[in-house]
């Protein structure tokens, strides 16, 4: 832990208002932060209920739709640096950023969506009394913990904690986008607020989280940001 910096010897001194200084370091507004965008993947055919055994499900026609919106939007964002997991609905989201920015799209396993069970596995087939004791582990605990032959909360918090300081330490105060999914998101929105609950919001298809990072802090910026999908129809996206 580093010696906290004292008024005396910044660099700096405020001006105006001293109270906006402190919330400038706090908040981690200009500076050395880096911009992390958490980019959810657009809408994939597991989404729709197209494709849920195969685990790598493709983009649909919306999902393509979005996606490209997504990359547009991103083109003004001046990125240094491109990461995804590795699975199709994320590589062909980052693919539309990647063409439009000009930067090499880095996989990384350890950007892989949170395990929740089998692909195949159907929770309806299990006895009403277990789907019950499930629904409210979920309800009133909303960790992966609840979900049976999950990853499981304490080692899906290492693993993305672990993968997105290894980006940061990475890219200190560039402008860093990486696809990824929703439960990776909101595990990591959790850590990042010091929840327990794994789960508080729901990730939009084709949303951006924005979070700085500067040594060990870390500040939400935005969530579930989809302007650049805000004309599209409901049914395609759009806000509803």
């Amino acid at each position: 832990m580093m010696a906290p910096v004292m008024p005396s010897e910044r660099s700096v001194q405020p001006t105006g208002n001293p109270l906006h200084f402190f919330f400038r370091d706090a908040l981690l507004v200009g500076g050395e932060a880096t911009r992390l965008y958490l980019i959810r993947h657009a809408q994939s055919e597991g989404n729709t209920g197209e494709d849920l055994t195969t685990g790598d499900p493709e983009l649909t026609d919306v999902g393509r739709t979005q996606a490209e919106r997504l990359g547009k939007r991103m083109k003004d964002a001046r990125l240094d640096a491109l990461y995804a997991s590795p699975l199709r609905r994320t590589q062909a989201t980052a693919l539309a950023i990647a063409d439009t920015t000009g930067l090499e799209i880095v996989s990384k396993e350890d950007l892989r969506e949170v395990t929740l069970g089998q692909p195949d596995f159907d929770i309806r087939e299990l006895p009403i009394a277990e789907q019950q004791k499930i629904e409210r582990q979920v309800l009133n605990d909303g960790t992966w913990d609840a979900f049976p032959g999950s990853e499981g909360s304490a080692a899906a918090r290492k693993r993305i904690r672990g993968v997105l300081d290894e980006i940061i330490a990475a890219h200190p105060g560039q402008r860093v986008a990486t696809v990824v999914h929703a439960a990776f998101i909101q595990t990591y929105v959790s850590i990042v607020l010091g929840l327990e609950r794994d789960f508080i919001y729901y990730p939009f298809n084709a949303s951006i989280c924005s979070v700085r990072a500067h040594e060990d802090r870390r500040v939400i910026w935005r969530l579930n940001d989809v302007s650049h999908l805000s004309d599209m129809p409901a049914g395609w996206g759009g806000i509803s």
